[in-house]
């Protein structure tokens, strides 16, 4: 096999030079010759399946065993399965078994019960982000995600009811648990630890019983589009939600002028849930398949050898956040940040305005996942079937995912929508309450997301959520520099509680008795 040259330092998303004319359909390669490393058998994934077609259970957490990559995939794999099932008509995080995360009047961060006739999913617009910031936009930086079609890219967080519970059970200044041994500082990862916050919801906040509960604690990110503005919104995973309307007024300001019940599409998922052994929870991300192009990548065949997949986005397909019509050529890859959400003062009245950078004019963004499948491009592609041995390397990881995503694909059917949506990584820590991700000024110059402890894809990112921060990129004025999901849901040493690793667990006001 000829050696693929080494890329410079790369991250997440970034503008592209490509080619596309004549657009036809595109979607992440995931070759058919792949090593079947990580597969789902037939009563495994039936296993997954509730008793109503189409519906999932959640995968059980306090059982989740660590031994290997390929069960931390699956883990994730079957949770993307249960909460976009829809038992009720609703998808399952956006039903009752779930909280929503919005900002109150007073500007505070609530949870929102779901499930009810009266309530509507509520997104929030890119809003510029410091580091630990609890707002609900894409991570850092000062970019607008815009598609092709001139629509803003929308964000949702999600909290279990696990995570409600026990956040309140924690925060609560009149009603606390005092929760006892490591419950008191890491989220729940035992049996134990979910009975006693069952009792602390039973006798504090009424609850009768926690659906799903085997699921521990879970906190979901997900971007969206406007469904109309696809040309195949069949494709995608859709629901109602209330969003910012945005009056186009000039090409360098857009001026939010109110908002709107629409139809949206997920484009992007990430998906947190604590495990058996793992307080740091696990950090595993989806993305549908037309996003974005990605860089070439090396796996194993089913021969045992390494192969090399290229580099996909040149030619004529056609991407939603990627459609710069120039001549094919090999990617030249770098951010820039076309626009900036800002929030402005009016008249005494607080509005948000989307402006562009100076001398630009507000467009839609050029994305490529520069780290394909949450590793850095073209890792280990001298290695060989020796090497692989099934340990974790770049190339045992990205054999895992291909393998995996075929492997679920094949069972649910090209009919199930949720057949256009792939696990591009996950990431986590090697476990125990001693092994919580840090980061500092004497770890690698502060390029947070290298704690030793980390493992999975280690340089993780979402194209829809970390498109314009991620290493090397830096902030305006920094120097913190984020090398995957832990690069910013770090701690500050290693004995503190694993709750900071969740930017809106202390920020959150408890819920209150019924």
């Amino acid at each position: 096999m000829t050696r693929m040259p080494a890329l410079p330092p790369l991250f997440a998303a970034a503008l592209l030079a490509a080619g596309l004319s004549d657009p036809v359909a595109a979607q992440t390669p995931l070759p058919s010759n792949v090593l079947d490393s990580c597969i789902v058998s037939k009563s495994e994934f039936d296993s997954w399946k509730a008793a109503t077609p189409g519906v999932f259970q959640a995968a059980d957490s306090i059982t989740f065993s660590d031994a290997n990559d390929c069960n931390f995939f699956k883990w994730g794999a079957q949770m993307f399965l249960w909460l976009t099932s829809q038992p009720d008509g609703q998808l399952v995080f956006d039903g009752p078994d779930f909280f929503g995360v919005a900002k109150n009047d007073q500007g505070k961060r609530v949870f929102v019960p779901q499930g009810s006739n009266n309530y509507t999913m509520q997104l929030e617009p890119r809003v510029v982000k410091p580091q630990n910031d609890t707002s609900v936009g894409q991570a850092g930086g000062g970019g607008v995600l815009i598609s092709p079609q001139g629509e803003i890219v929308h964000y949702g967080i999600n909290a279990n009811n696990v995570y409600a519970y026990y956040q309140t059970g924690v925060e609560s200044p009149t009603n606390p648990a005092h929760f006892q041994g490591e419950l008191a500082t890491d989220f729940p990862t035992t049996q134990s630890d979910l009975n006693a916050i069952t009792r602390y919801a039973q006798s504090t906040l009424g609850v009768s019983s926690i659906p799903s509960s085997q699921a521990l604690a879970m906190e979901l990110k997900t971007s969206w589009v406007d469904a109309a503005s696809l040309d195949n919104p069949e494709d995608y995973v859709t629901a109602d939600a209330v969003v910012a309307v945005f009056n186009h007024t000039t090409p360098t300001t857009w001026v939010q002028i109110g908002t709107a019940v629409r139809r949206m599409a997920l484009v992007g998922f990430h998906i947190v849930g604590s495990v058996n052994n793992h307080p740091e929870m696990v950090w595993a991300t989806f993305e549908h398949i037309d996003n974005a192009p990605q860089n070439g990548f090396v796996y194993i065949t089913t021969f045992g050898i390494p192969a090399v997949e290229p580099y996909d986005g040149n030619g004529t397909a056609k991407w939603l956040f990627n459609a710069t019509p120039r001549a094919p050529r090999t990617p030249v890859l770098h951010v820039q940040e076309r626009a900036a959400y800002k929030t402005i003062s009016q008249f005494g009245t607080k509005i948000n305005v989307i402006k562009a950078d100076t001398g630009e004019t507000i467009g839609p963004n050029t994305v490529v996942r520069v780290n394909p499948w949450g590793d850095e491009p073209f890792v280990g592609a001298a290695q060989t079937a020796a090497e692989y041995g099934g340990s974790s390397s770049a190339v045992s990881r990205t054999t895992d995912l291909i393998s995996l995503n075929r492997s679920v694909i094949g069972w649910i059917g090209n009919r199930d929508v949720r057949s256009k949506y792939i696990q591009t990584g996950s990431i986590w820590s090697k476990g125990g309450p001693d092994a919580i991700p840090v980061c500092g000024p004497t770890q690698n110059e502060n390029i947070c997301g290298t704690d030793p402890n980390l493992r999975g894809t280690l340089a993780l990112a979402n194209a829809t959520m970390e498109t314009f921060h991620q290493f090397p990129d830096t902030p305006p004025g920094s120097t913190f520099k984020p090398k995957n999901c832990f690069g910013c849901h770090f701690v500050n040493t290693s004995s503190s509680p694993s709750q900071g690793v969740s930017h809106i667990f202390s920020s959150l006001v408890p819920l209150t008795p019924n």
